[in-house]
């Protein structure tokens, strides 16, 4: 569970304001600081080879579309202001990324469900549909799938839910697939996951 911090409530230019030696990572909810839990290695695995993966296929374009960043705040509103686990940006947008900042709408959110399930499938689903994110996906490890949402009007609807024999695909990324056994079935993981 994430921890709050009682007292004030602070404004979006605070919360930029902070020193990143205040530890963790922190996400403003409705004008109040939460302290976002470390990741498991697990967690962290999964969303340090998605975006390598990502990146690498920026990598090998000239010029690159695009970055794929982790833990990068998101300034949605003047009282939110979540932490994706990777939020991708095509390179006509790079400008609105300052510091640990973007300052706009990413192409592209992507979260790994944590113990705080209902903060990824219902919170900050309402969070990056509000702001007008086109996609999100969200990494289930307990059942080794990929849930891609995108953008309807004002809510997104279920464009696939993936698994490890399906390949990751996304318009929002040209000429990026990913075979998600490469993902799920890494032997790297299944090292961290017997520890």
């Amino acid at each position: 569970m994430t921890t709050v911090q009682h007292g004030t409530k602070i404004t979006l230019a605070e919360y930029r304001a902070m020193d990143e030696t205040d530890g963790g990572v922190w996400e403003l909810v409705n004008g109040e600081l939460y302290q976002m839990p470390p990741a498991t290695a697990e967690h962290q695995f999964l969303i340090d080879f998605l975006a390598r993966m990502i990146n690498n296929l920026m990598e090998s374009l000239s010029p690159a579309p695009g970055l794929a960043f982790t833990n990068i705040g998101l300034a949605i509103s003047e009282l939110y202001a979540p932490t994706p686990d990777i939020t991708y940006v095509r390179y006509e947008n790079l400008h609105l990324t300052r510091g640990g900042f973007m300052e706009g709408v990413p192409d592209l959110v992507v979260e790994a469900l944590s113990s705080d399930r209902q903060r990824d499938l219902v919170l900050k689903r309402g969070w990056y549909a509000g702001a007008g994110v086109p996609e999100y996906w969200i990494i289930d490890p307990v059942n080794d799938t990929i849930t891609i949402l995108e953008l309807s009007g004002s809510d997104y609807v279920e464009r696939a839910v993936l698994g490890r024999s399906d390949t990751l695909t996304t318009l929002a990324i040209p000429g990026f697939a990913l075979p998600l056994e490469q993902l799920f079935g890494n032997p790297m993981r299944a090292q961290i996951s017997d520890r």
